[in-house]
């Protein structure tokens, strides 16, 4: 076999076997401050109750969700709002911050919390494995405006407590900018994109 045969035989054969054994994905973003801008922030879009009408998820959706706050022991009342945005149309949002594992919230949001395994069972994700990135966001109810936080997948991957983690740094950011508005989970609180 001639030399140049033999070579083009091996390039053929091994480069696209090394190709599909590299790791195509993202590398996981650093955490990063909420950056400046002057772009307004999105504002979602509130659900308005049709009271003559039956629930209906299309013509007449939730328009409220009532949720238990252990530490006062009252229910509170928060509208639903919506982002129809998808997942990578937020991941480029001006307003997006990042943050990394270990983020420690300033507020106790654990009101907002599913139960254990629900962000799982909720979404249908096969397996926490087929995660790459998490966005979640909150929403000001009095003025509609999002603050989306997202983290990347990391060495030890997703669990409950970590994508619980990001929801608690979009509410915090929420908080810091609302000056004493209400601020709740968005509509869906956090979006998972494949890893």
């Amino acid at each position: 076999m001639n030399k140049p045969l033999a070579s083009a035989l091996v390039l053929l054969l091994c480069v696209p076997a090394a190709v599909s054994f590299a790791d195509n994905h993202r590398a996981a973003r650093p955490a990063s401050p909420p950056r400046p801008t002057s772009v307004p922030r999105t504002v979602g879009v509130q659900s308005v109750q049709h009271p003559g009408q039956p629930v209906h998820p299309q013509n007449n959706p939730q328009h409220q969700v009532v949720i238990h706050n252990a530490q006062t022991n009252r229910d509170e009342r928060h509208p639903v709002v919506n982002d129809h945005r998808p997942a990578h149309v937020i991941d480029r949002d001006p307003h997006l911050r990042v943050v990394a594992r270990g983020y420690h919230p300033r507020q106790d949001w654990g009101r907002f919390h599913p139960a254990p395994g629900a962000w799982f069972h909720t979404w249908g994700i096969g397996g926490w494995d087929n995660v790459g990135t998490v966005t979640c966001e909150a929403v000001n109810e009095s003025t509609g405006a999002l603050y989306p936080v997202s983290q990347d997948r990391d060495a030890r991957g997703w669990d409950d407590g970590t994508v619980d983690s990001v929801l608690d740094a979009a509410l915090d950011d929420c908080n810091d900018e609302a000056g004493g508005a209400q601020c709740g989970p968005a509509t869906p609180s956090c979006s998972f994109q494949a890893y």
